[in-house]
């Protein structure tokens, strides 16, 4: 009886250092790279059953979902990838950057990895795209959950945007990195969806924020409003990044929202 208790224990701890041990993001055992005309996708794959894309906010990485993983893995097949320019995936395009482009690409690694359909759980700029997959790839997607997702610019505000229009302006004159500078310029210029677009959304959705979101609340009550099978959630006392402050009640929700 008492080895038994000591290889259970030893199990345990095993499990528990590994947890511990893995960063997500930069686990060479579970990344891979997909290789497109224009760009690099690094993606890494934990869990198995239905698949659930994990997409990451603006400048972003696979370890914004670091506290989810774990949970989220013991359900479906989590995977979880870095939004081309981003993280530790690349792009040798020559366009500005789209969140539509971001959709083809999760598309693309869809269709590499043979998967139907998929649900999406995308965080700031991850649900701006979760968004526009279900409105180009309505075929593709069962469910959606965003976070702090917006629609057009001035979800965050107008004066949150001509913000961003001066930081822009004051980074090319120091001729900053033109990744950070076409990162910026994405959230100046898009997303560019139309009510009607989202009143043709059929993939379900649960459409989150935090009660101190950067997104407006306004906003947030549209998106919710427009798609026609949606539900919201505004979690009490929290800002922009819900993943990271509420990642339990997060997950518990993305869980039965999924297998309901």
């Amino acid at each position: 009886m008492m080895k038994k208790i000591t290889l259970i224990l030893a199990v345990l701890f095993f499990a528990f250092s590994w947890s511990q041990q893995v960063q997500y993001g930069k686990n060479p055992e579970a990344g891979k790279v997909l290789h497109l005309k224009d760009a690099d996708i690094y993606y890494e794959v934990y869990g198995k059953g239905k698949p659930l894309f994990l997409l990451h906010g603006n400048g972003g990485s696979i370890d914004a979902f670091a506290k989810e993983i774990p949970e989220l893995s013991n359900h479906f097949m989590v995977v979880a990838m870095d939004t081309r320019a981003q993280g530790k995936s690349t792009d040798t395009s020559t366009e500005p950057l789209t969140y539509i482009k971001f959709a083809d690409d999760v598309k693309a690694l869809a269709d590499a990895l043979k998967l139907k359909k998929i649900n999406i759980l995308g965080w700031s700029d991850g649900g701006n795209t979760a968004i526009e997959f279900a409105i180009k790839y309505p075929k593709k997607v069962n469910r959606i959950i965003t976070s702090g997702a917006n629609v057009f610019p001035a979800g965050v505000g107008e004066t949150e945007v001509e913000n961003m229009k001066r930081d822009a302006a004051r980074m090319r004159a120091e001729a900053k990195p033109e990744r950070d500078i076409h990162l910026l310029q994405l959230m100046i210029d898009e997303p560019k969806i139309t009510k009607e677009q989202l009143n043709k959304i059929r993939a379900k959705a649960l459409i989150v924020a935090g009660e101190n979101d950067l997104i407006l609340r306004p906003h947030t009550e549209y998106i919710a409003k427009e798609i026609p099978n949606s539900k919201i959630k505004i979690y009490k006392g929290a800002s922009h990044g819900v993943p990271v402050e509420r990642a339990e009640e997060l997950s518990k929700d993305v869980i039965e929202f999924i297998k309901k």
